[in-house]
C-alpha cells in the first residue's frame, strides 16, 4: 500500500474528524438553501411592489426626474437642429418600456449615437450650451480611464450642476456613449479582440494626442467602418467588454435603426427600433426585476444638502424655459 493510501485509509478511519467535517458541509449547504429561497422571496416580492403598483416619489426623486427630463430633452433639441441620430438606451430604455420611465432605483441617464453624429454632437455642443445660457450649468466631461493609462479619456457625459446656490452639487448626468458598425460580422467571438483594441485605443490615444487618429487605428484593428453595415457594436470607450458589468452586444443594425420614438415620462424620445431585440439581447427576461442591483448614490449624496429641492425647483423651471424656447 503506497503513502497516499495510507494516508486516506488513516483518514477515513479517523470518524470523528471526518463526522465534524461532514456536519459542518451539511450545516452550511442548509444555510446557502435558506438564503436562496429568502433571495427568490425577496425578488418576487420586488417584482410584485415594482411591476404592480404604483409608487410614488418624494419631492426629491421628482424633482430629479423633471430635470433629468430636461437635460434628455436639450440633448433631443440640439440632435434634431443638426440632424443627428441619437437614442436612449441601456437602463434609461429599459425603464421607459418597463416602468413607463426611470427605473425606480436608476439615478442616471444612458444614450447613444453612431460615431459620425456623435463626433458631430462634441463639436457643436459647446456654442449651444453658450448659446443657451448653460455654460455654467452644463459641464462636458469625457470620463477618465486611468486604469488603463494615466491621461486616457473615454465617453462623452454631460453633468447637470446647479448654479443659484453657489454651484458645486452636479444634479443629473446624462452619458453617451459612441456606436461603431463592422464591415463583416459572422456570430464570432471578439471579445479577446475587442480588449485588445481597447488597450491599444487608450494608449494611442495619450501618446498620439489626436482624436481623429486613434479612432482610425481602432478602426483598423477592429475592422470597422463609417459606412453603415449590417452590424454595429458598442464603441470602444463604453464600460461593455467580456469581462466587464456590461457584457459587450453585436447588434443587428436593421433592428436598433431607424431609431423609434418611445414615450419617457411625460416626453417621447428615440430608442432602438426593435425593443424586444434589444432588451433581449442586453438582459435576457428584461420583465423580471433582477436579483442584484446597480446603484450610482447620486440620490444619497443630494439628501445631505440643505433646501436640495427648492434647488432642483429653480432649476427645473429656468431649463424648461431654455427648452421651450429652443431655436
Amino acid at each position: 500500500m503506497g503513502l497516499k493510501q495510507k494516508f486516506a485509509k488513516k483518514l477515513i478511519n479517523n470518524s470523528g474528524s471526518l463526522k465534524y467535517y461532514k456536519n459542518q458541509v451539511d450545516v452550511l449547504t442548509k444555510k446557502v438553501e435558506r438564503l436562496e429561497k429568502a433571495n427568490d422571496s425577496n425578488n418576487r416580492l420586488f417584482n410584485t411592489i415594482f411591476l404592480d403598483y404604483e409608487l410614488t416619489p418624494s419631492p426629491l426623486l421628482q424633482s430629479f426626474r423633471d430635470l433629468s427630463l430636461e437635460l434628455l430633452r436639450f440633448m433631443d433639441n440640439v440632435c434634431m437642429k443638426y440632424d443627428l441620430e441619437w437614442m436612449i438606451e441601456g437602463g434609461t430604455f429599459l425603464g421607459a418600456i418597463r416602468h413607463d420611465g426611470f427605473i425606480p432605483w436608476d439615478d442616471d441617464m444612458d444614450s447613444g449615437m453612431m460615431r459620425e453624429d456623435y463626433n458631430k454632437l462634441v463639436d457643436v455642443l459647446p456654442e449651444e450650451l453658450e448659446r443657451n445660457g448653460l455654460n455654467d450649468n452644463i459641464k462636458i466631461n469625457f470620463r477618465q480611464r486611468n486604469a488603463f493609462v494615466e491621461g486616457a479619456t473615454s465617453f462623452l457625459q454631460l453633468f447637470y450642476y446647479n448654479t443659484l446656490s453657489g454651484g458645486g452639487v452636479d444634479l443629473t448626468a446624462l452619458d453617451v456613449f459612441p456606436y461603431d458598425y463592422m464591415k463583416q460580422y459572422n456570430g464570432e467571438d471578439i471579445g479577446q479582440k475587442y480588449e485588445d483594441a481597447r488597450l491599444k485605443f487608450y494608449h494611442d490615444i495619450v501618446e498620439i494626442g489626436d482624436y481623429d487618429t486613434t479612432v482610425e487605428r481602432y478602426h483598423e484593428n477592429m475592422d470597422l467602418t463609417w459606412d453603415k453595415t449590417n452590424h454595429m457594436l458598442n464603441g470602444v470607450e463604453g464600460p461593455q467588454g467580456p469581462k466587464r458589468i456590461l457584457k459587450l452586444k453585436v447588434f443587428e443594425t436593421d433592428k436598433m435603426q431607424p431609431f423609434k420614438r418611445v414615450q419617457f415620462g411625460k416626453y417621447e424620445f428615440p430608442g432602438p427600433n426593435d425593443k424586444d431585440y434589444y432588451l433581449k439581447t442586453y438582459y435576457g427576461n428584461y420583465w423580471n426585476i433582477p436579483k442584484v442591483l446597480t446603484f450610482h448614490q447620486r440620490m444619497g449624496r443630494l439628501r445631505k444638502y440643505p433646501g436640495i429641492v427648492e434647488i432642483f425647483e429653480n432649476e427645473i423651471i429656468k431649463f424648461e424655459e431654455i427648452n421651450d424656447n429652443f431655436e
